[in-house]
């Protein structure tokens, strides 16, 4: 028996719990299996009128668990499975039928994301933190992020695809990002509510005047549009400490893969969410076979060096030839 997901019936609602609080709830290819299977048989059950999820521990969900997967099997288990799988459930999320609530009491990054952020209730407390790190490790945003990041206002979506900025919970809620506000102490009567009358509270007024990033916002739709080498020129020229700290951090990142994802977002804009989850898992199958993406996995998260070797080391190193193959059509499709 598997106890890194557990779903439980209750009144009308379909609960799952995501248990691996030492991981922060890393989902791996088990939990996505069971978490899929269970979650079209309630689609089917008359007698499931609703479903709640949440992690425990200090995360919802802090992504999928790429590091166990690159020690196992390095990339090929991602090609063959995960990937290929995690999608596949993001869009029957998408799909479902049925209102859908998240609780974020705490971290959700990456394929956490996925899990929520297609249900129409997502609920920020004072500790949730939200990140898309994917460019750090030579990978890209996913789960869908192409189609829902490059819809938010102000292109803060690709800055915070391209950044892997850690943002607030006052943030997320003027993103829209988060549909409503719970305090954690609150969090159990929120749940009773929801699960025995299917009512969520109004979100209250939170105050953003403190936000750098939303003050910055101007800038950031200025600067964070097209390719990557307008947006790094644009910052280079920007005087702006802002400016300047964005540019320092963006260095850090895989090039390779800031330019995948500013690449992605602009042909993302005009596509159904359908066509976005294609287009990234047939840009994850390029990806995952790039040296880039075991050098950042291997120096993030198993060595913790943070120093991975990039090849192509700059933006300045890469060409327009190279963006266009990583998106050409790969065999193998999703066909959802």
């Amino acid at each position: 028996m598997n106890n890194s997901i557990i779903f439980e019936e209750k009144s009308e609602c379909g609960l799952i719990y995501l248990n691996k609080p030492k991981a922060l709830n890393a989902l791996d290819l088990e939990m996505t299996d069971l978490f899929y299977k269970k979650l079209n048989d309630w689609k089917n059950n008359i007698k499931i009128k609703r479903i709640l999820i949440q992690g425990n521990g200090r995360a919802f969900c802090a992504g999928g668990d790429v590091k166990s997967l690159f020690l196992s099997s390095g990339v090929s288990n991602l090609k063959k499975e995960f990937l290929f799988k995690e999608y596949k459930l993001n869009y029957l999320i998408d799909q479902f039928n049925k209102p859908y609530l998240s609780i974020w009491d705490g971290i959700v990054m990456g394929g956490g994301v996925g899990l929520s952020i297609y249900g129409n209730v997502r609920i920020a407390t004072e500790n949730s933190k939200f990140a898309m790190p994917e460019t750090a490790i030579g990978f890209f945003p996913d789960v869908g992020s192409s189609y829902f990041l490059s819809r938010i206002k102000n292109n803060f979506g690709l800055y915070l695809s391209l950044t892997g900025k850690v943002i607030s919970f006052t943030e997320m809620l003027y993103l829209e990002l988060a549909t409503h506000f719970c305090k954690s102490s609150n969090i159990e009567k929120l749940q009773s509510n929801y699960i025995h009358d299917g009512l969520v509270y109004p979100i209250d007024k939170i105050n953003n005047d403190n936000s750098e990033l939303i003050n910055n916002k101007n800038f950031i739709e200025e600067t964070f549009h097209g390719d990557i080498f307008n947006i790094f020129e644009k910052l280079k020229k920007s005087n702006l400490e802002f400016a300047k700290i964005t540019y320092q951090n963006l260095l850090k990142r895989c090039p390779m893969s800031l330019a995948a994802t500013a690449e992605l977002f602009k042909k993302a804009k005009n596509l159904t969410l359908k066509e976005c989850l294609e287009m990234e898992f047939q840009l994850s199958q390029k990806i995952v076979y790039r040296d880039d993406f075991n050098n950042g996995v291997e120096s993030v998260l198993v060595m913790k060096n943070n120093n991975p070797l990039w090849k192509p080391i700059s933006i300045e190193e890469i060409t327009y030839e190279q963006i266009n193959s990583l998106f050409e059509i790969h065999t193998d499709k999703l066909n959802l």
